[in-house]
């Protein structure tokens, strides 16, 4: 389920320059578009973990992935800002619940088999955004239309899905382990992480809304150019995170968190001031690499620091950045142009660094 869904989203992603010219906005309206898919992502968030301790969480996946799905190739006939709004409002809607539902049930199969598995879970997330973005790249490079490119998609995930989901039980036990004690949660500790998880997602979704659009208007590369560049950048994202378990061993979250986002922060600079698309690939590279262990590093820690309801709170937290995120970055591109508003990433990058130490490792009592 979550190769599916980041398939899914780099897909559409992937294509972002071809939808951005059939809806004929501007960098301003077409940020308030991804603003709404981020509205609707939160939202789902806000209630699915009460949805899935009322009707389970194999519920909640197939109505998430059923509206993602029905939404998908909405997108291709989206000729105008509005209509792609409402689109990405429902899009989000649908992507939340499932986004939101798989790290619910990742925490409880976690926490059933007493070990770290989050990281590898996202990883297979960025598998399947690479998979999704390759994709994307064949349908740029061989001029396939974006309908049949994304009701392909549609199709094809909605099969595995079903198929996946047969595995799936209906009974109710994402909620937090009811044989632990609820304390309150230890804020002190949670809102450095979350501080970290909110800058992290901004830096690592900016790539996701505005990476192929840069590579395409500002450097001059055609669409098959900029979807490579975020099919890059995503795997790069995949391997890090599959790989991420001796880094972690050897340096600890706070040492990997914080190498990776100095990387993440010269890798940005890179892309921006490239003069070649070669140079910008690379930045591309770095760029995923370097931010890829922020996200599931943030939501273990939360979880070793409270109970997993703060891991749903994290998650809720981080997501949230995809509605500040796309909004801030169009406005800037607009005033002062994309290069330099992709360049306002660099002191949250440093902001991630910083806060790194309160990943370490304790026990709830701490």
């Amino acid at each position: 389920m979550f190769a599916l869904s980041g398939a899914t989203q780099a897909s559409w992603m992937s294509r972002l320059p071809p939808v951005l010219e059939q809806t004929q906005a501007d960098f301003v309206r077409f940020g308030a578009a991804l603003l709404m898919l981020g509205l609707g992502t939160l939202t789902a968030m806000l209630l699915t973990g009460a949805a899935c301790d009322r009707f389970g969480s194999r519920r909640v996946l197939i109505f998430g992935f059923a509206v993602t799905l029905a939404a998908l190739p909405a997108i291709a006939l989206s000729r105008s800002a509005p209509a792609l709004a409402m689109t990405l409002l429902v899009m989000g809607l649908g992507s939340g619940a499932w986004d939101a539902g798989m790290n619910v049930q990742g925490h409880a199969v976690e926490s059933r088999l007493d070990k770290h598995l989050m990281s590898r879970f996202h990883g297979w997330w960025s598998v399947g955004s690479m998979a999704g973005a390759g994709l994307g790249l064949a349908a740029a490079r061989f001029a396939v239309p974006l309908l049949p490119h994304l009701a392909t998609v549609g199709v094809l995930t909605a099969v595995l899905c079903a198929l996946s989901l047969r595995t799936f039980g209906d009974a109710k036990d994402s909620r937090p382990d009811e044989s632990r004690p609820h304390p309150r949660w230890p804020l002190r500790r949670l809102l450095p992480i979350g501080t970290l998880i909110f800058c992290g997602a901004i830096v690592e979704g900016a790539a996701g809304d505005w990476l192929a659009v840069f590579l395409n208007q500002e450097r001059g590369l055609s669409h098959t150019g900029a979807a490579l560049g975020y099919t890059l950048f995503v795997s790069a994202m995949a391997a890090g995170r599959l790989f991420a378990e001796r880094p972690h061993r050897h340096a600890g979250a706070p040492g990997v968190v914080r190498s990776g986002a100095i990387a993440a922060g010269l890798s940005i600079t890179l892309v921006v001031f490239a003069d070649t698309g070669s140079w910008a690939f690379i930045g591309a590279l770095g760029w995923g690499v370097g931010i890829c262990w922020v996200f599931p590093a943030a939501l273990s820690a939360a979880g070793n620091a409270a109970t997993s309801s703060a891991v749903a709170g994290m998650t809720a937290v981080g997501y949230s950045a995809s509605i500040f995120g796309p909004l801030g970055l169009g406005w800037l591109a607009h005033t002062t142009g994309l290069g330099p508003a992709l360049l306002t990433l660099l002191p949250l990058a440093l902001a991630v660094a910083l806060l790194a130490p309160s990943l370490a490792t304790r026990t709830p009592a701490d």
